[in-house]
């Protein structure tokens, strides 16, 4: 070597022994670190990055839920399958390459539009004797929807409506479930030049054809699509086809890049930039080769109950000794050749670091097969001391995070766990014991409760009562609550119990951030990749949040007691840590010393969120101070309530109650548990974030999206607009009778005489809710009829081609708003905001911030489910085939008020600067009948009774309303949302407009919600009146 390169050789290596070090230390780690990993050395490794060209790659285990891409070493993951390829991410557009090593799809500036999938079992000529499809063409527009209903010949089997200017497509072939047969062919037609990648070759032009094995790509100007095919339980024949669109989006930050080869596909997240992916494989680390020799030597090896276990670092003398002077019996190692070679393997794995990091590696493993943990209730200070066969275990407070899926809900009240973190080989039973320091009296209650399978007591009676009831127990007493009894003069309780195995708690994929795992009973070691920067923690002081009127929220890295009071700690953020909090967000952004205003009026957000504990999930009686009665929720009940301003879109108030307290719990629990289950953790936001469940189901309150989805319709439509202007009885009848419709007025049910219908409420007729003579649109609003919503709905279709039966209902949308134009309900509520994000930064955050599902100032989309037939058509109008938020039908009755649609915000001010305000859009439609139905629920729908409480006399001549009732199982979610007109309180310069949600009802709409609503208008206005409250909506 030169002479001039033995410094830097020098410098290299003591580099490359500190990164190694480094690496070691991160694994070793039981838990993420607080701070951000900090460059060791960073100018010498700039110095060598620079002189050498070489970059000297570190990797250590990824915690679950914490890996971010990462450009600068992220690429090496593509190497199997685009060895050495270059490439160059752009900052907008597609590119799709074609190389000798394998293919690249990369989109920038996109996103990516809700997936679609098509059952390609439908599409079989003869299903259950071939494999040959019938033609699937892609990408038909609104106007093939109208022709097919103007003519004779029969709708395709699926049809994916796709926007202008995406070329059609037709896919054509055999499909087999297992994929291994000829590719389908595609082809494609277009006007502008169109890019398809498939098979490893890249077509161009405005038309061509290609195959499509497993997946594809097509890219056009202003868009793509990328298409694959997947085995499916429910077409295992032939699988199925999951579509996904690319539209333009200037907020995303990186690219998509997946590379294709004859290995799979990889798909990462990279920003713009140019890059190449390594040529070779990088050489094996020592602790692997270190790992592959003493399996090899039979040093390590799999023992008979799953762990894994190591050879002892004196086995060579073991053997060496006679039998008699053995200190102890090593049957499982006897057979193991010693030589040389097998010392030193002994030598480096117990005295050099690259062994102490394996066996590391083994105990970490070990530990992770079983769980066995317990703890005390909180203000107990009961110690419980384990042992087993081989003396006392030690205990460690670092649950597994995959443990948090052993509940449905965070359980509350009790102190954090305490485990056994260090299994003996062959350990098992472990005796949990309890020293009262005196003989027991009799008297003492002691309470405890136990992840695993407690086998005995001994020492005191016991209830039990069974607590796992999260989607990874095994039995529903694999966690037990115990009610101990101690026996008069013990000296020691002792439970025995048997630890879970914990490989049914982890989800697939989660053993990929551990180096050891077990493969058809062969120990593997799997190299993991670079890891990601870990989130730094940030600094908890710069922050400060206040209300509307300026009363601190957050202040010194916490909630304040007002804050906490009015059930702000989790939307706030309950420590800086919590990083989907509004100061988790502010600090995320990076915008230094930041204070913040938020749009909430602190007393009505308070006085919100206690009339919605009181009379939503207890039940009770509000007398505008305090609740009277009420009864205990059921378990899993949920509620949320918002008010807001809908002139300029301010959240006033956003509470909700019933997902679990925050506050006070141990943080790690928490954190785990929002990590393992999202949607149910207790930092969710009940008023702006739903779960995707049944029991967010809008119900009838959806009938206001739906009336204005019908007046859109009826723009084009005389019969349809003289329906909703109202028609007798005998002329709906008669006009249901000549197009064959099975819908009678006299009837409860719609179709009449069909098995799977729609019913309307107490099973009763329209002939009832006739007024002047005549029944339409705000008749039909006011008492909620479902049999006329499902039949009008059909009416308004384009989908359904005007006839009883027949059409394509389940007609798909490759992009939002495909279907607009043939179905006006579903327009309406995406002209409401329905399926849209719900920003709720005012534009204060920067462009480029970096949002997340669950952030506190974004609400969770109102999403849709798939429909596949009429029937779930007519659910779908009536409200059953959605999920909601508060603030989404807040937003809804307010634009129905307003007469235009205004954009939501919870931040008002940051930094002295003002939230924008988002121009208004008009509706454009006809409201005067929806708004008609609205007030009809008040005075004398199915809310009529809620509003005639004490104090409520005076709201009613500015209050509209809906109610709303959607059944699942044996209760209901039940719903009432709204508006008042301005003038209606004192000081009310603006329109409110609100809405509320209760789950697990046993009531209806107007019963339970709506008198919430109307506990807390009246609050509202008696304080006003008295000047307790000094909130002016509108100014």
């Amino acid at each position: 070597m030169p002479p001039f390169l033995l410094p830097l050789q020098r410098l290299s290596a003591a580099w490359s022994a500190r990164r190694r070090a480094w690496r070691r230390a991160a694994n070793l780690r039981r838990a993420a670190p607080r701070g951000r990993w900090r460059a060791l050395g960073l100018p010498l490794a700039a110095i060598l990055l620079a002189m050498t060209g070489a970059a000297l790659i570190g990797g250590h285990a990824r915690r679950l839920g914490d890996a971010v891409p990462q450009p600068g070493h992220a690429v090496s993951a593509l190497q199997p399958y685009v060895p050495g390829a270059a490439f160059t991410v752009p900052a907008a557009g597609v590119r799709l390459l074609a190389r000798s090593e394998g293919a690249l799809a990369i989109v920038a500036g996109m996103r990516a539009a809700p997936p679609v999938r098509v059952d390609l079992c439908r599409q079989l000529r003869d299903p259950g004797r071939g494999d040959a499809l019938v033609p699937l063409r892609l990408g038909y527009r609104a106007g093939d929807v109208r022709r097919w209903a103007a003519g004779s010949a029969p709708a395709p089997r699926n049809v994916v409506l796709a926007p202008d200017g995406m070329p059609r497509l037709e896919l054509s072939g055999s499909a087999t479930g297992d994929f291994d047969g000829a590719p389908l062919r595609l082809s494609w037609q277009g006007t502008a030049v169109a890019h398809w990648l498939g098979d490893g070759a890249v077509v161009t032009g405005p038309a061509g054809q290609g195959g499509l094995a497993r997946q594809g790509w097509l890219a056009w100007p202003g868009g793509a699509l990328s298409i694959e095919r997947r085995a499916s339980a429910t077409c295992p024949a032939a699988g199925e086809l999951l579509l996904r669109a690319w539209q333009p989006d200037q907020r995303s930050e990186r690219a998509v890049v997946t590379a294709f080869g004859a290995g799979g596909s990889m798909t990462l997240a990279l920003p713009p930039g140019d890059y190449r992916v390594p040529g070779a494989r990088p050489a094996a680390l020592e602790d692997a080769a270190l790992f592959e020799a003493l399996r090899q030597a039979g040093l390590l090896r799999l023992s008979r109950d799953g762990a894994i276990g190591l050879a002892p670092p004196d086995l060579a003398a073991w053997q060496a000794a006679p039998p008699a002077a053995r200190a102890a019996a090593l049957p499982e190692w006897a057979e193991v050749r010693i030589d040389d070679d097998s010392r030193k393997l002994l030598r480096r794995l117990y005295r050099q670091a690259d062994g102490a990091y394996l066996r590391r590696q083994v105990e970490l493993y070990n530990s992770e097969r079983s769980l066995l943990a317990w703890r005390v209730p909180e203000g107990d200070d009961a110690t419980w001391q384990a042992s087993g066969a081989t003396g006392p275990l030690a205990p460690t407070a670092a649950l597994p995070p995959a443990a948090a899926r052993l509940f449905e809900t965070l359980p509350q009240g009790w102190r954090p766990w305490a485990r056994v973190g260090r299994w003996p080989a062959g350990e098992q039973a472990v005796r949990l014991t309890w020293l009262p320091g005196r003989p027991a009296g009799g008297s003492e209650r002691v309470r405890l409760m136990v992840a695993g399978r407690v086998t005995s007591v001994a020492g005191a009676a016991v209830e039990t009562r069974p607590a796992c009831d999260g989607r990874a127990c095994g039995a529903r007493d694999d966690v037990v609550e115990l009610a101990l009894r101690p026996h008069p003069g013990v000296r020691a309780v002792v439970v025995t119990a048997q630890p879970l195995a914990t490989a049914r708690l982890q989800r697939p994929g989660e053993r990929r951030y551990r180096h050891l795992r077990v493969v058809a009973g062969r120990i593997e070691w799997q190299a993991l990749g670079p890891a990601a920067p870990l989130p730094a923690t940030p600094p908890a002081g710069p922050v400060t949040i206040a209300d509307r009127h300026g009363t601190p929220l957050w202040a010194d890295g916490q909630p304040t007691r007002a804050a906490v009071r009015a059930g702000l700690a989790t939307l706030v953020g309950l420590r800086a840590e919590q990083d989907s909090g509004v100061a988790g967000q502010l600090l995320r952004a990076g915008a230094g010393t930041t204070g913040a205003r938020l749009t909430v009026d602190l007393p009505l957000q308070a006085l919100a969120s206690d009339v919605l504990d009181c009379v939503g999930m207890r039940r009770g009686a509000w007398d505008g101070r305090r609740c009277a009665g009420g009864t205990a929720p059921p378990a899993g009940r949920e509620a949320g309530v918002v008010l807001l301003d809908s002139e300029n879109g301010d959240i006033l108030a956003a509470a909700g109650v019933g997902n679990g307290r925050a506050e006070g719990a141990d943080w790690a629990e928490l954190r785990d548990f929002d990590r393992a289950d999202p949607a149910r953790s207790p930092l969710r936001l009940p008023a702006l974030q739903h779960d995707g469940g049944a029991r967010r189901s809008p119900g009838s309150t959806f009938k206001i999206v739906s009336a204005l989805g019908l007046e859109m319709a009826a723009r084009n439509d005389a019969r349809l607009d003289d329906l909703l202007g109202g028609a007798p009885l005998a002329r709906l009848d008669a006009l249901a009778q000549q197009r064959g419709f099975d819908f009678a007025t006299s009837a409860a049910t719609y179709p009449v005489h069909a098995d799977v219908h729609v019913t309307n409420y107490r099973e009763l007729g329209l002939g009832s809710r006739v007024q002047d003579g005549r029944l339409g649109l705000a008749q039909a609003l006011t008492y909620s009829l479902n049999t006329w919503f499902a039949w009008t709905g059909e009416l308004s279709d384009a989908t359904l081609f005007g006839r009883p039966d027949g059409g394509v209902p389940a007609a798909q949308a490759l992009q939002p708003g495909a279907l607009d134009e043939v179905r006006p309900i579903l327009a309406a509520a995406r002209r409401l905001g329905f399926e849209q994000p719900l920003r709720l930064d005012g534009g204060l955050l920067p462009a480029d911030f970096d949002w997340r599902q669950y952030d506190a100032l974004q609400a969770t989309p109102a999403r849709f489910d798939p429909i596949r037939s009429r029937h779930e058509l007519r659910q779908m109008s009536i409200g059953l085939r959605m999920q909601a938020t508060p603030l989404q039908m807040a937003l809804a009755a307010g634009a129905i008020g307003q007469g235009a649609t205004v954009a939501p915000r919870l931040l008002a001010r940051l930094d002295g600067r003002p939230a924008r305000a988002a121009p208004a859009q008009p509706l454009d439609v006809r409201l005067d009948r929806i708004r008609a139905g609205m007030k009809g629920v008040i005075e004398r729908g199915t809310a009529a009774a809620a509003f005639r409480c004490a104090g409520c006399a005076a709201l009613r001549a500015g209050l509209y309303g809906k109610t709303g009732t959607a059944p699942v199982a044996m209760d209901a979610t039940v719903w009432f949302t709204g508006w008042l007109e301005p003038g209606t309180l004192p000081g009310q310069r603006h329109r409110l407009a609100f809405a509320v949600f209760v789950s697990r009802s046993e009531a209806g709409g107007g019963d339970h919600a709506a008198p919430v609503i109307a506990a807390l208008l009246s609050t509202l206005a008696r304080r006003q009146t008295e000047g307790e409250m000094a909130m002016l909506i509108g100014q």
